[in-house]
């Protein structure tokens, strides 16, 4: 659990500055993961930033982080200048004998007897405007460690600084017009990115591609608009040299064919992003735990000769190939009176329908009964264009004796034996062309997220009143009230036009020290 630090302790040397908003307060949190690692980066950006760095800061030169060019590092410590207690002097001399350095490293660098050392850091000292978050910025890399850490952010929080809220940094950085709302989203994409093919099209948008598209969307709806407004001087059908009504339908259904190719891959692009379901269905024994462990390369699910062994959705995870694939094993499809062996069939079909790719396994080695076929009739005709049909035991039968399935007609069927090993390379690669049919799929640039979506659907369907709702003749009037709707709607996405409740939506899902 993340501690928290009280920004009105008693404790608190300098008291922080009443005459900055909340943005323009300075800010601190740990912006690397907490755990092992060697070096730890904590932030602080604010206005006062350098000022409150200052307080914690010694320079190895002597000098004051103030008194430094921006964009410059400097090796220093940090300092707690509140010990209670006195204790001889720490010399030059002494701290060079100690970090076994030359003493030209430390000059001008004495500790007091009321300070002690907590760390020997780096400070990156990088002046407003040119930060992310547009304001003075100060990052210290410090050893790794918890007690390091929290104290360097409770010796900033006494210094005047405040612990930073999920997303504040990016926050600023967007109301610091740094960026704009649909990049500040980008990078919360590419941090959770779980393919690689995410990643490139969250980096991309955060560059500024749906940006540059929704800024081209605005400006023909500003045209639009300009031109229903001067329709108003020319309503004498005499006086008109030319068609309004046609351009401006024209115009309009335009625009709504691109809203329409921005959100018509919204499925497909979830799935790219969360990456790639993979879902092991088939009835009971047929070797599906089996397959599932051979498949994850670990013994995850339990194998065993009874029947109903797996009775809930077992899941596991793997990256391969620039991508995470997500294998589900699920509970063997057939009639049974045990309640939750029920509720796990139950789950099988939506883990099946939920999944990018169905592995539908079948035991060639029995008959199935006519309640089996009927499960797997279902599931093939429900789900044929993502199921790769896995005849498993094939150490057991021979070509000749495999049964001939009438529903796996227009399926892709590969043969294994998952106990074996045997075939499991091919159904990899079999597996891995699926996945590269489906990012085929993805032509857009770019990934939208549910708020996206959203507003984007919004547009088409106020374009699709436009197109469709004035075909007997246009009111001008109501199509520029429209219009001048459609361009708050742009605004909304791009974060032009945002309330605060919306704002804290958005930047509350990042993580503290984004």
């Amino acid at each position: 659990m993340t501690k928290t630090h009280d920004n009105n302790s008693i404790s608190t040397i300098y008291n922080r500055r009443t005459d900055l908003t909340d943005d323009q307060e300075t800010i601190i949190a740990l912006c690397t993961p907490r755990g092992s690692g060697a070096i730890a980066l904590l932030r602080l950006s604010g206005d006062n930033a350098i000022d409150i760095a200052d307080r914690l800061a010694k320079l190895s030169s002597g000098l004051t982080l103030s008194s430094q060019l921006s964009h410059t590092i400097h090796h220093g410590f940090i300092i707690d200048s509140n010990v209670i207690g006195a204790r001889p002097a720490v010399s030059v001399e002494a701290l060079c004998e100690d970090w076994k350095e030359p003493l030209g490293r430390l000059e001008g660098c004495a500790v007091s007897s009321q300070e002690k050392i907590i760390d020997e850091v780096m400070f990156l000292l990088m002046r407003a405007p040119k930060t992310f978050t547009g304001q003075n910025t100060v990052e210290i890399t410090c050893h790794n460690n918890q007690f390091i850490i929290e104290k360097i952010i409770d010796l900033a929080v006494r210094a005047g600084a405040r612990s930073a809220k999920p997303g504040e940094f990016t926050k600023r950085a967007f109301l610091n017009q740094k960026i704009d709302l649909v990049q500040a989203e980008a990078i919360q994409e590419v941090i959770h990115a779980q393919t690689e093919l995410a990643l490139n099209k969250s980096m991309s948008q955060l560059h500024g591609t749906l940006s540059h598209v929704m800024s081209k969307i605005e400006a023909e709806l500003v045209y639009l608009l300009s031109f229903i407004e001067a329709s108003f001087e020319f309503l004498d059908e005499e006086q008109r040299d030319l068609d309004f009504n046609k351009i401006i339908l024209d115009r309009s259904h335009a625009l709504q064919k691109i809203t329409r190719d921005i959100t018509s891959q919204f499925s497909v692009q979830q799935q790219i992003k969360e990456g790639i379901r993979v879902a092991i269905v088939g009835i009971v024994n047929a070797g599906k735990s089996t397959l599932f462990n051979a498949l994850v390369k670990q013994n995850r699910a339990i194998v065993t000769n009874i029947e109903g062994t797996t009775r809930d959705s077992i899941e596991a995870g793997m990256y391969k190939a620039g991508n995470f694939l997500l294998f589900i094993d699920t509970a063997g499809l057939r009639l049974t009176d045990d309640i939750v062996e029920q509720q796990g069939i139950e789950r099988s079909f939506i883990q099946a329908a939920k999944a990018d790719i169905v592995l539908v396994v079948v035991d060639p080695t029995r008959i199935l009964t006519d309640t089996e076929r009927h499960e797997y009739e279902k599931i093939v005709e429900q789900y044929r264009e993502k199921i790769i049909v896995v005849i498993n035991k094939i150490d057991e039968v021979t070509d000749t004796a495999i049964p001939v399935y009438n529903f796996l007609t227009n399926t892709q069927v590969l043969k294994v034996s998952a106990h074996h090993g045997i075939g499991i390379e091919d159904l990899e690669k079999v597996i891995e062309e699926k996945i590269q049919a489906l990012f085929k799929q993805l032509q857009s640039p770019f990934l939208l997220n549910q708020r996206q979506y959203q507003v984007l659907t919004e547009i088409d369907q106020r374009l699709d009143f436009i197109v469709n709702g004035y075909q007997g003749g246009i009111h001008y009037e109501l199509v520029a009230y429209q219009v001048k709707e459609l361009l708050e709607k742009v605004s909304e996405l791009t974060g032009k036009n945002v309330t605060e409740q919306m704002l804290d939506t958005v930047f509350g899902t990042f993580c503290v020290g984004k």
